[in-house]
């Protein structure tokens, strides 16, 4: 017997059409990125443009509550919302989720800049590192919200069609055209990294972050704390080229580390379901 929640995901995620979607939120991110591009490129824009620019985090929220709303009105968004509660999960789940973000973040930069023979930044003390990880960690909480969509509906309706594994596959093109304004701007992204390392980062967190949902019932709390832990202490650590002096060895230890992560995980889901047993 399917529980109300269970009902919702069923029945309301089977009248969203991802057609419309998925350009809807890209023209409402995107809308937030352009006047910012247009600024840098020489372009004079009215100054109450330039705060366009939390679109690009609202934009999938955004658009998530009007589709769901079209397709089940208040109490499918209330249902939807629900699933930010959603705690219970597995010890291994927990650890994915909350303390691998934080783990990578450190060991990452520790192993960059010895393998680069280089000294760690003076700046970056171990109170401010803490201290800017929980500023940019709580930020991101509050406006970032790519997860209730890329998560929360397109992934939970590409898993009701294709295998896990597909549909991280088909997610992965997805995810990463969405960011692609991003590295419009004169110097690219603002962090520092090219489309390579960007790509290995969104091939392992498409994977580690379907894993997490789906290791936690499908809760779109563990997937958002994951997602937000890795964008506050990424920042706050010696990490990005931009911030050191354009090292790019850490930088690519957390992008191993990251995929390394994510073909544990895959293996381990392959694993469980070739465990399975076959129904007759």
């Amino acid at each position: 017997m399917l529980t109300s929640s269970a009902k919702f995901r069923h029945y309301c995620m089977s009248r969203i059409n991802l057609k419309h979607l998925i350009p809807t939120v890209f023209i409402l991110s995107w809308l937030g990125v352009v006047p910012g591009l247009l600024f840098v490129h020489g372009y004079p824009i009215p100054e109450s443009l330039r705060s366009f620019h939390i679109l690009m985090t609202l934009g999938p929220i955004l658009g998530a509550i009007l589709f769901i709303y079209r397709s089940y009105g208040l109490s499918g968004i209330a249902q939807f919302f629900r699933r930010l509660l959603r705690f219970r999960a597995s010890l291994p789940a927990i650890v994915v989720a909350l303390i691998a973000p934080v783990i990578i973040c450190t060991v990452a930069p520790l192993s960059g800049f010895k393998i680069s023979g280089t000294s760690w930044p003076s700046g970056f003390t171990a109170s401010s590192v803490l201290e800017n990880g929980i500023i940019l960690f709580l930020m991101y909480l509050f406006i970032n919200t790519e997860e209730w969509v890329w998560r929360g509906i397109v992934f939970e309706k590409l898993l009701g069609s294709y295998s896990f594994i597909k549909s991280c596959f088909l997610l992965m093109p997805i995810w990463w055209i969405f960011h692609v304004p991003l590295f419009l701007f004169p110097s690219g992204h603002q962090a520092g990294y090219g489309l390579v390392e960007f790509t290995c980062i969104v091939v392992a967190e498409t994977i580690i972050l379907g894993w997490i949902y789906v290791k936690t019932n499908r809760s779109l709390l563990y997937v958002h704390l994951h997602h937000q832990l890795l964008n506050g202490f990424s920042q706050a650590f010696p990490l990005f080229p931009v911030f050191i002096g354009g090292n790019t060895k850490p930088l690519w230890v957390f992008c191993i580390l990251l995929l390394l992560l994510a073909t544990g995980l895959l293996k381990t889901n392959m694993n469980r379901d070739r465990k399975q047993p076959v129904p007759s």
